[in-house]
């Protein structure tokens, strides 16, 4: 689930709503359900596989322990705080995270976090806005520059490095006297 997440750059629902009818083997690709657009009904994107993510998909396929759910992910806890919802999808994964980052000992995040964390890795990498703006789903730019800006202030403090690093010297001038003109004798 967690590889979905970041091949993906998928939101929590669009990952939880997944079923096995929106995975197509064959044409290598994935279709994610989303409401966020103005009208708030579901719309689809798909969006290609890569190999690493088909492979781990497949292979749940094949070993999947309830054959017969539609629902990609399932909740398979056995706590009893997950009984009733054993065997379900996914709605809320509370603490599965927070006990990832714990058992990591890494600082605590969300599933959104994993989506930053994806668009992050290709804007470091070189991919255009554009392309970012695909995967991410996004209908406009802008909500993809914003997602985008913190990484943007490290960009520019990395610029700033590289231009004091340059050949030009800054030149100490000595600074200028000041008071009264020293008054010029007439002889």
């Amino acid at each position: 689930m967690l590889l979905a997440f970041l091949h993906l750059a998928a939101r929590r629902g669009e990952i939880f709503r997944l079923t096995w009818s929106d995975v197509d083997f064959g044409n290598n690709r994935l279709r994610l359900w989303t409401r966020k657009r103005q009208v708030g009904s579901f719309e689809y994107d798909w969006l290609p596989m890569t190999e690493e993510l088909r492979k781990s998909l497949m292979q749940w396929w094949e070993h999947r322990p309830i054959k017969d759910s539609e629902y990609v992910f399932l909740c398979l806890d056995n706590t009893a705080f997950c009984q009733e919802q054993h065997g379900k999808p996914f709605e809320y994964r509370q603490h599965f995270m927070n006990r990832l980052c714990d058992k990591a000992g890494v600082k605590r995040f969300g599933f959104h976090a994993i989506r930053h964390l994806s668009a992050s890795i290709l804007f470091k990498l070189g991919y255009e806005l554009g392309v970012i703006q695909m995967i991410l789903r996004h209908k406009s730019p802008g909500t993809t520059e914003r997602y985008l800006r913190s990484i943007g202030l490290e960009r520019v403090r990395a610029a700033l490095e590289d231009l004091s690093q340059e050949k030009g010297k800054v030149v100490e001038l000595e600074p200028k006297k000041r008071g009264r003109p020293e008054s010029v004798s007439k002889e």
